[in-house]
């Protein structure tokens, strides 16, 4: 009996330390990981001047930190003003919220490009690799390690894929005619794959010592079956020439239609109702006898894939590249007083715009329509700007700048998308035991 108490007596203690212990671990605090977000706009890179002439960046504000690439000491200084001169080397931006933008007064023709952050995948429909272009090609590397791009040239007969590599801040040209040689319709898709990377090109043109004008190549949208192409600028009286470029990428022959709207009304040109476009070839069309009153939108839908471009030739003066376009969200810009006019299309446009004009007065209006709108600031121009439309409108815009016979479009896009990153945190209120 004396046994079997005292051996009960163990088990009892035995039960009670391990419920003590169970109860510890129970209560006591363990390390736990939660995960914190953080949103920031990444930096911005602008195209810099391109032959002869001057180049100047438009910036959203001033006192934005700003640097030269490449750079030897790879240091942002503080840009003290909104214009900035451009040089032969691209400007980065660091992250802000705002749009930038570069305007080229270069060979005798006007050229503009939004400035952008690196991109996966670029589109560019335009240029030409023919005699009279002097189209280059820029490949910034605005990081800090290699980059590696791939070159996919399009034109009108079969070519092979150029692989790249960039160094870490440094800015790679290329000449198109290298790329496509002889060809004069050209498409060219530049894949990144590896590095943060972002690509310009611009197209100019001479004929001997003549200068037929310039523009930068914006790069489009992804191919996509639906794609609207904002800002094309026509006259009633014909003095500008029109040709629709398209490119479908895949394997599959594509099934075009396309319709063209302007403030005259809507009209799809003649044999484009139903027009057959060969896959994996670049496809130059002109359109004759185009007039409009007011500038006009291209839409086109396809059952493929593609990506197009069109280009404006005034006769015996400048050209220019328009693009597909992507639906606006919001986005900031500062004009510095120039008096652009604003082209929007989409089936039901909505668009809120506050500025400052010339002088200095706040104003606020709203841009309504379907199928194309316009605006412009009047004579006191514009200073800053912002415009914000839902993006599931699918509503789409371009700005028109021009002086007298030069012309240039710019597509209304962000510079940067913001950008979420995952940030892991590690709570030390574990109990450490040794």
């Amino acid at each position: 009996m004396l046994f079997r108490s005292i051996q009960d007596e163990r088990l009892l203690w035995i039960a009670t330390i391990l419920l003590f212990a169970f109860a510890i671990s129970y209560l006591a605090p363990v390390a736990q990981n939660f995960g914190k977000s953080r949103q920031s706009f990444p930096a911005s890179v602008c195209a810099p001047k391109t032959g002869d002439g001057t180049a100047t960046a438009y910036l959203p504000k001033n006192d934005l930190k700003v640097r030269s690439i490449p750079s030897k000491k790879n240091k942002f200084v503080t840009s003290h003003q909104a214009l900035q001169t451009m040089g032969s080397s691209p400007l980065l931006i660091d992250g802000n919220p705002g749009t930038s933008f570069v305007v080229n007064n270069v060979n005798g023709g006007l050229a503009a490009e939004t400035c952008l952050s690196g991109a996966a995948d670029q589109w560019f429909v335009g240029g030409s690799g023919g005699l009279t272009s002097k189209a280059t090609l820029h490949i910034v590397n605005s990081g800090m390690s290699s980059a590696a791009v791939d070159i996919f040239p399009f034109g009108k007969v079969v070519m092979p894929p150029i692989s790249l590599k960039i160094p870490a801040n440094s800015d790679r040209l290329v000449f198109v005619d290298a790329l496509v040689p002889g060809e004069d319709a050209v498409a060219l898709h530049i894949a990144t794959r590896s590095g943060r990377v972002t690509t310009f090109l611009a197209d100019q043109r001479k004929k001997g010592l003549s200068s037929l004008g310039s523009d930068f190549v914006s790069s489009t949208t992804a191919p996509s079956t639906h794609l609207i192409i904002p800002t094309v600028l026509q006259s009633s009286s014909g003095k500008v020439d029109t040709t629709l470029r398209l490119l479908v990428p895949g394997t599959l022959d594509a099934s075009v239609r396309v319709s063209v709207k302007s403030g005259d009304g809507e009209f799809t040109p003649v044999g484009f109702d139903d027009r057959s476009i060969k896959s994996g070839f670049v496809t130059d069309i002109a359109i004759p006898d185009l007039t409009s009153s007011t500038p006009m939108a291209f839409v086109i839908d396809s059952d493929q894939p593609l990506v197009a471009g069109v280009p404006t030739q005034m006769k015996g003066g400048d050209f220019a590249w328009a693009g597909a376009s992507k639906p606006i969200d919001t986005l900031s810009m500062n004009f510095t007083t120039l008096s652009p006019k604003f082209v929007f299309a989409g089936k039901s446009i909505s668009v809120s715009i506050s500025w400052k004009d010339g002088n200095g007065k706040s104003n606020r209006t709203r841009v309504s329509g379907d199928g194309i709108a316009f605006w412009s600031p009047g004579k006191a121009g514009i200073r800053t700007i912002t415009i914000t439309s839902n993006p599931k409108s699918g509503t789409v815009g371009g700005v028109i700048l021009r002086n007298n016979y030069q012309i240039a479009y710019l597509p209304l896009i962000p510079s940067a998308i913001l950008e979420t990153s995952s940030l892991p945190i590690a709570d030390a209120h574990a109990l450490a035991r040794g």
